[in-house]
């Protein structure tokens, strides 16, 4: 907004204010003429009343404006600013959690001064405003900027941090695609390897956990799936890459138990005694063990 139009606007909003006083003392003045007189009743004076604070509301939403428009005709970024200047304008507006403008005014900062001292903050806040806006591909795609132009900076191991929290948020339910994660477990991987002292690093290993358990179910349901189409051999293989590959996660147990079951019901009678045996080695503590014995009853004696 220019000059002009901000005098304009003033000027409208003052015409405004002086009109909501005008009728705000007519009102008040018309309250105390009704309320004199006992032959009022008590539900239209408060009906006047309440028109009174609509009023006085109005007056104070119009103050607040114009403060506004004040506020911001004045901290305008002027074509002499350094890039210091500029990045701390628009830091100023991400703190006020403005992520939107912040984020028009930090893509302004990085074009405008790519190789200043700030040049990487900038770069790093930018992929922070859309990261609170929710564009995790976008953030994503900034975090990335970072990392190839400005390896050296010292905010690259918090980028790379970033990076994997928005493959994480991009992560969508087992049942769907799961290239994102994978993804933000590569990421969040060659971060521990890269800043094993960092203090991230839990969280870092708590994300993978999550994300591994996410793939462990998704290979898990399509064994479910082959096993009740009667695809047994198809089922087998999905309930082995779980085991072999995450043996660690929480759907190793219920793996194996899939397995009896598709023993079972394929009358391979032999292996489904051998896998409950294992069952009961590995998985002691399973909430899965109380449907052992009823498993046991399926296969005949003797087999």
């Amino acid at each position: 907004m220019d000059s002009v139009s901000a005098r304009i606007l003033v000027g409208t909003t003052r015409l405004r204010l002086l009109d909501g006083k005008r009728k705000l003392r007519l009102v008040l003045n018309h309250i105390n003429n009704r309320t004199r007189s006992n032959k009022i009743k008590y539900g239209k004076r408060n009906a006047y009343r309440d028109e009174g604070e609509k009023e006085l509301k109005k007056i104070i939403a119009l103050f607040g404006l114009l403060i506004l428009i004040l506020s911001c005709a004045g901290n305008k970024p002027k074509p002499d600013w350094t890039a210091e200047q500029y990045f701390h304008y628009a830091k100023k507006i991400f703190d006020n959690k403005d992520y939107f403008e912040a984020a028009n005014e930090l893509t302004v900062a990085v074009l405008r001064y790519p190789g200043s001292a700030v040049a990487d903050s900038a770069q790093f806040y930018l992929g922070e405003a859309q990261f609170m806006q929710k564009e995790y591909l976008v953030a994503a795609s900034e975090y990335k900027k970072l990392l190839t132009n400005y390896s050296r900076s010292p905010l690259v191991p918090r980028a790379q941090f970033k990076l994997a929290e928005s493959y994480f948020m991009l992560s969508p339910r087992a049942a769907l695609d799961q290239e994102y994660t994978k993804k933000a477990i590569g990421v969040y991987q060659n971060f521990i390897e890269d800043y094993p002292t960092n203090k991230l690093r839990p969280k870092a290993e708590k994300r993978i956990a999550l994300l591994r358990d996410k793939l462990a179910k998704k290979l898990w349901l399509s064994a479910e799936i082959y096993r009740k189409m009667r695809k047994y051999r198809a089922a087998l293989i999905y309930y082995d890459e779980v085991l072999e590959k995450y043996y660690d996660t929480s759907w190793a147990d219920d793996a194996m138990l899939g397995k009896i079951e598709t023993f079972i019901d394929r009358k391979d009678y032999l292996k489904a005694h051998n896998e409950v045996d294992k069952f009961k080695e590995q998985f002691p503590m399973s909430n899965l063990q109380k449907k052992i014995p009823e498993l046991i009853k399926e296969i005949p004696a003797g087999k």
